[in-house]
Protein backbone atom coordinates (compact mmCIF):
# COMPACT_ATOMS: atom_id res chain seq x y z
CA UNK A 1 0.00 0.00 0.00
CA UNK A 2 1.34 3.36 -1.23
CA UNK A 3 2.02 5.63 1.44
CA UNK A 4 -0.55 9.11 1.14
CA UNK A 5 1.35 12.40 -0.10
CA UNK A 6 1.00 15.95 0.51
CA UNK A 7 2.05 18.06 -2.00
CA UNK A 8 4.83 20.02 -1.27
CA UNK A 9 3.45 23.35 -3.01
CA UNK A 10 -0.01 23.77 -2.01
CA UNK A 11 -0.36 20.96 1.05
CA UNK A 12 -3.37 19.37 -1.08
CA UNK A 13 -3.38 15.76 -0.86
CA UNK A 14 -1.65 14.17 -3.81
CA UNK A 15 -3.16 11.28 -6.67
CA UNK A 16 -1.51 8.15 -7.50
CA UNK A 17 -1.02 7.65 -11.45
CA UNK A 18 0.01 4.32 -12.52
CA UNK A 19 2.42 4.62 -9.57
CA UNK A 20 3.14 8.44 -9.69
CA UNK A 21 2.17 10.86 -7.45
CA UNK A 22 0.89 14.37 -8.82
CA UNK A 23 -1.19 16.75 -7.37
CA UNK A 24 -4.65 17.61 -9.30
CA UNK A 25 -4.86 21.01 -7.84
CA UNK A 26 -1.59 22.61 -8.41
CA UNK A 27 -0.19 20.37 -10.93
CA UNK A 28 3.30 19.37 -9.03
CA UNK A 29 4.42 16.47 -10.44
CA UNK A 30 1.96 16.47 -13.20
CA UNK A 31 5.32 15.78 -15.81
CA UNK A 32 6.41 12.81 -14.07
CA UNK A 33 2.87 11.04 -14.04
CA UNK A 34 1.99 11.83 -17.63
CA UNK A 35 5.66 10.47 -18.94
CA UNK A 36 4.58 7.42 -16.98
CA UNK A 37 1.24 7.07 -18.71
CA UNK A 38 3.24 7.61 -22.16
CA UNK A 39 5.21 5.10 -21.70
CA UNK A 40 3.07 2.47 -20.59
CA UNK A 41 0.85 3.04 -23.44
CA UNK A 42 3.60 2.52 -25.86
CA UNK A 43 4.13 -0.45 -24.21
CA UNK A 44 0.16 -1.33 -24.97
CA UNK A 45 1.65 -3.27 -28.56
CA UNK A 46 3.49 -5.67 -26.52
CA UNK A 47 0.94 -6.42 -24.43
CA UNK A 48 -1.32 -6.96 -26.73
CA UNK A 49 1.28 -9.50 -28.08
CA UNK A 50 1.88 -11.36 -25.27
CA UNK A 51 -2.50 -12.14 -24.66
CA UNK A 52 -2.24 -13.50 -28.51
CA UNK A 53 0.33 -15.31 -28.00
CA UNK A 54 -1.94 -18.28 -26.79
CA UNK A 55 -4.31 -17.84 -29.76
CA UNK A 56 -1.44 -17.58 -32.32
CA UNK A 57 0.07 -20.65 -31.33
CA UNK A 58 -3.57 -22.94 -31.20
CA UNK A 59 -4.01 -21.70 -35.24
CA UNK A 60 -0.09 -22.44 -36.14
CA UNK A 61 -0.72 -25.75 -34.47
CA UNK A 62 -3.65 -26.69 -36.77
CA UNK A 63 -6.47 -26.24 -33.56
CA UNK A 64 -8.81 -24.15 -35.78
CA UNK A 65 -12.70 -25.24 -34.40
CA UNK A 66 -14.41 -21.47 -34.08
CA UNK A 67 -15.58 -21.97 -30.46
CA UNK A 68 -12.21 -22.18 -29.35
CA UNK A 69 -10.63 -19.65 -31.68
CA UNK A 70 -13.47 -17.26 -30.48
CA UNK A 71 -12.81 -17.76 -26.61
CA UNK A 72 -8.97 -17.77 -27.22
CA UNK A 73 -9.86 -13.96 -28.77
CA UNK A 74 -12.09 -12.45 -26.44
CA UNK A 75 -9.61 -13.79 -24.07
CA UNK A 76 -6.47 -12.09 -25.48
CA UNK A 77 -8.78 -9.44 -26.20
CA UNK A 78 -10.08 -8.24 -23.20
CA UNK A 79 -7.59 -7.64 -20.84
CA UNK A 80 -5.52 -5.69 -23.37
CA UNK A 81 -8.48 -3.00 -24.11
CA UNK A 82 -9.34 -3.06 -20.57
CA UNK A 83 -5.74 -2.00 -20.13
CA UNK A 84 -5.78 0.62 -22.64
CA UNK A 85 -9.00 2.19 -21.23
CA UNK A 86 -7.74 2.64 -17.80
CA UNK A 87 -4.28 4.17 -18.48
CA UNK A 88 -5.65 6.37 -21.03
CA UNK A 89 -8.49 7.84 -19.22
CA UNK A 90 -5.38 8.17 -16.41
CA UNK A 91 -3.57 10.02 -18.79
CA UNK A 92 -6.56 12.42 -20.28
CA UNK A 93 -7.16 13.07 -16.21
CA UNK A 94 -3.19 13.77 -15.29
CA UNK A 95 -3.13 15.80 -18.82
CA UNK A 96 -6.22 17.80 -17.66
CA UNK A 97 -4.31 18.91 -14.54
CA UNK A 98 -2.94 22.54 -14.79
CA UNK A 99 0.58 22.95 -15.16
CA UNK A 100 2.73 23.91 -12.34
CA UNK A 101 3.13 26.76 -10.81
CA UNK A 102 5.70 28.37 -9.27
CA UNK A 103 3.29 30.38 -7.01
CA UNK A 104 -0.07 29.23 -5.99
CA UNK A 105 -2.25 30.95 -3.13
CA UNK A 106 -2.09 29.33 0.01
CA UNK A 107 1.82 27.75 -1.08
CA UNK A 108 4.72 27.33 1.24
CA UNK A 109 7.62 29.50 0.00
CA UNK A 110 10.06 27.52 2.08
CA UNK A 111 8.79 24.23 0.95
CA UNK A 112 8.23 24.76 -2.39
CA UNK A 113 12.01 26.39 -2.63
CA UNK A 114 13.83 23.63 -1.63
CA UNK A 115 11.55 20.98 -3.14
CA UNK A 116 11.23 19.11 0.54
CA UNK A 117 8.09 17.22 1.33
CA UNK A 118 6.55 19.70 3.45
CA UNK A 119 7.41 23.01 5.43
CA UNK A 120 8.99 21.42 8.41
CA UNK A 121 11.35 19.33 6.38
CA UNK A 122 12.01 22.71 4.42
CA UNK A 123 12.64 24.12 7.88
CA UNK A 124 14.55 21.32 8.95
CA UNK A 125 16.92 21.01 5.94
CA UNK A 126 17.83 24.94 5.95
CA UNK A 127 19.11 24.04 9.35
CA UNK A 128 21.09 21.34 8.10
CA UNK A 129 23.00 24.15 5.43
CA UNK A 130 23.30 26.20 8.79
CA UNK A 131 24.73 23.74 11.00
CA UNK A 132 28.30 24.19 12.03
CA UNK A 133 30.97 20.92 11.67
CA UNK A 134 31.41 18.75 13.88
CA UNK A 135 27.47 18.22 13.84
CA UNK A 136 26.05 16.23 16.57
CA UNK A 137 24.69 12.77 14.81
CA UNK A 138 23.27 9.41 16.93
CA UNK A 139 22.46 6.43 15.75
CA UNK A 140 18.53 6.83 14.37
CA UNK A 141 16.02 4.46 15.74
CA UNK A 142 15.42 2.01 12.47
CA UNK A 143 19.63 2.44 12.18
CA UNK A 144 19.41 0.80 16.24
CA UNK A 145 16.92 -1.38 14.84
CA UNK A 146 18.61 -2.89 11.78
CA UNK A 147 22.17 -3.14 13.67
CA UNK A 148 20.78 -4.97 16.08
CA UNK A 149 19.06 -7.61 13.57
CA UNK A 150 22.17 -7.90 11.47
CA UNK A 151 24.33 -8.11 14.44
CA UNK A 152 22.28 -10.66 16.02
CA UNK A 153 22.00 -12.71 12.90
CA UNK A 154 25.81 -12.55 11.76
CA UNK A 155 26.97 -13.61 15.28
CA UNK A 156 24.66 -16.17 14.82
CA UNK A 157 25.63 -17.04 11.67
CA UNK A 158 29.34 -17.53 12.88
CA UNK A 159 28.39 -19.34 16.23
CA UNK A 160 26.67 -21.87 13.70
CA UNK A 161 29.99 -21.91 11.23
CA UNK A 162 32.29 -22.19 14.37
CA UNK A 163 30.78 -25.38 16.07
CA UNK A 164 30.42 -27.15 12.55
CA UNK A 165 33.72 -26.63 11.66
CA UNK A 166 35.12 -27.85 15.18
CA UNK A 167 33.31 -31.02 14.46
CA UNK A 168 34.84 -31.44 11.57
CA UNK A 169 38.73 -30.27 12.46
CA UNK A 170 38.00 -32.94 15.58
CA UNK A 171 36.82 -36.18 12.73
CA UNK A 172 40.04 -35.06 10.61
CA UNK A 173 42.40 -35.27 13.58
CA UNK A 174 41.05 -38.43 14.87
CA UNK A 175 40.67 -40.44 11.27
CA UNK A 176 43.48 -38.18 9.67
CA UNK A 177 41.59 -37.50 6.71
CA UNK A 178 40.73 -34.12 6.22
CA UNK A 179 37.04 -33.48 5.28
CA UNK A 180 36.51 -30.81 2.29
CA UNK A 181 33.18 -29.61 4.29
CA UNK A 182 35.36 -28.08 6.31
CA UNK A 183 37.31 -26.14 4.14
CA UNK A 184 33.80 -24.77 3.32
CA UNK A 185 32.58 -24.13 6.36
CA UNK A 186 36.09 -22.23 6.76
CA UNK A 187 35.40 -20.07 3.59
CA UNK A 188 32.19 -19.41 4.89
CA UNK A 189 33.63 -17.89 8.39
CA UNK A 190 36.21 -15.68 6.90
CA UNK A 191 33.20 -14.20 4.82
CA UNK A 192 31.28 -13.61 7.83
CA UNK A 193 34.03 -11.96 9.28
CA UNK A 194 34.93 -9.58 6.37
CA UNK A 195 31.56 -8.44 5.99
CA UNK A 196 31.30 -7.80 9.14
CA UNK A 197 33.99 -6.02 9.13
CA UNK A 198 33.19 -4.11 6.11
CA UNK A 199 29.67 -3.13 7.65
CA UNK A 200 31.35 -1.81 10.85
CA UNK A 201 33.43 0.47 8.69
CA UNK A 202 30.69 1.74 6.08
CA UNK A 203 28.80 2.77 9.50
CA UNK A 204 31.61 4.35 10.58
CA UNK A 205 32.08 6.41 7.00
CA UNK A 206 28.25 6.74 6.82
CA UNK A 207 28.66 8.76 11.14
CA UNK A 208 31.43 10.79 9.63
CA UNK A 209 30.16 12.02 6.30
CA UNK A 210 27.30 13.68 8.46
CA UNK A 211 29.22 14.70 11.55
CA UNK A 212 32.26 16.25 9.30
CA UNK A 213 31.41 16.18 5.60
CA UNK A 214 30.09 19.01 2.74
CA UNK A 215 26.42 19.05 2.82
CA UNK A 216 24.62 19.70 -0.71
CA UNK A 217 20.76 19.47 -1.44
CA UNK A 218 20.51 17.13 -4.14
CA UNK A 219 17.79 16.53 -6.84
CA UNK A 220 15.83 13.78 -7.12
CA UNK A 221 15.89 12.70 -10.77
CA UNK A 222 13.83 9.50 -10.14
CA UNK A 223 11.89 7.27 -7.66
CA UNK A 224 10.35 3.86 -7.71
CA UNK A 225 9.38 1.19 -5.45
CA UNK A 226 10.57 -1.80 -4.48
CA UNK A 227 8.93 -4.56 -2.30
CA UNK A 228 10.40 -3.40 0.86
CA UNK A 229 10.51 0.25 0.37
CA UNK A 230 11.12 3.24 -2.06
CA UNK A 231 14.24 4.06 -4.15
CA UNK A 232 15.71 7.36 -5.41
CA UNK A 233 17.84 8.51 -7.84
CA UNK A 234 19.89 11.87 -6.85
CA UNK A 235 22.56 13.77 -8.52
CA UNK A 236 24.37 17.45 -7.36
CA UNK A 237 26.60 19.67 -8.03
CA UNK A 238 30.34 20.53 -6.08
CA UNK A 239 31.40 23.45 -5.62
CA UNK A 240 33.94 22.82 -8.67
CA UNK A 241 31.31 22.15 -10.89
CA UNK A 242 31.54 18.10 -10.80
CA UNK A 243 28.21 16.48 -11.04
CA UNK A 244 27.47 13.47 -8.91
CA UNK A 245 24.89 10.83 -9.00
CA UNK A 246 24.04 7.90 -6.37
CA UNK A 247 21.08 5.94 -5.30
CA UNK A 248 19.72 5.48 -1.91
CA UNK A 249 16.97 4.14 -0.15
CA UNK A 250 14.01 6.37 0.92
CA UNK A 251 13.06 5.21 3.85
CA UNK A 252 10.82 7.98 4.44
CA UNK A 253 8.97 7.13 1.57
CA UNK A 254 8.35 11.24 0.77
CA UNK A 255 10.99 11.94 -1.80
CA UNK A 256 9.93 11.75 -5.59
CA UNK A 257 11.00 13.22 -8.90
CA UNK A 258 11.87 17.43 -8.54
CA UNK A 259 11.81 17.22 -5.00
CA UNK A 260 15.40 17.74 -2.94
CA UNK A 261 17.55 15.35 -0.38
CA UNK A 262 20.46 16.17 2.02
CA UNK A 263 23.67 14.64 0.39
CA UNK A 264 26.83 14.53 2.84
CA UNK A 265 29.87 14.00 0.94
CA UNK A 266 33.54 14.56 1.29
CA UNK A 267 34.98 17.20 0.15
CA UNK A 268 38.23 15.57 -0.93
CA UNK A 269 36.06 12.61 -2.99
CA UNK A 270 32.58 14.21 -3.51
CA UNK A 271 32.44 9.92 -4.82
CA UNK A 272 32.16 9.10 -1.17
CA UNK A 273 28.52 10.13 0.38
CA UNK A 274 25.65 9.25 2.07
CA UNK A 275 22.01 10.55 1.20
CA UNK A 276 20.13 11.27 4.48
CA UNK A 277 17.33 9.94 3.80
CA UNK A 278 18.83 6.18 3.36
CA UNK A 279 21.13 6.55 6.24
CA UNK A 280 21.31 4.40 9.45
CA UNK A 281 22.31 7.88 11.12
CA UNK A 282 20.58 11.10 11.91
CA UNK A 283 21.61 14.91 13.26
CA UNK A 284 20.60 16.09 15.72
CA UNK A 285 18.98 19.09 15.62
CA UNK A 286 19.34 22.18 17.85
CA UNK A 287 16.17 21.60 20.83
CA UNK A 288 16.03 18.17 20.16
CA UNK A 289 16.81 15.74 23.21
Amino acid sequence: MRPPVECPQCHAAATYALGKPYCPRCGWNREAAEKRTRQILRAMPLLVVAFDAPLIIWILTGHAQLSTLTLLFLLALSPALLMVLVVRSTYMKVSAAPAAAGATPGAAPAAAASGAPNEAVAKTYALLLELPRPRPVRMSRRGKTAAIILTVAMLGFAAMLVVIAGVQWSKWRKHAAADPQIWVFSVLLVGVTLTALAMQRGLARERRLLSEGEVALARVGRQWYMKNGSNIQYEFATPTGETIKGRANDFSRQLFEGMTVPVFYDAQNPRRKTALCGSFYEVEMPGQS
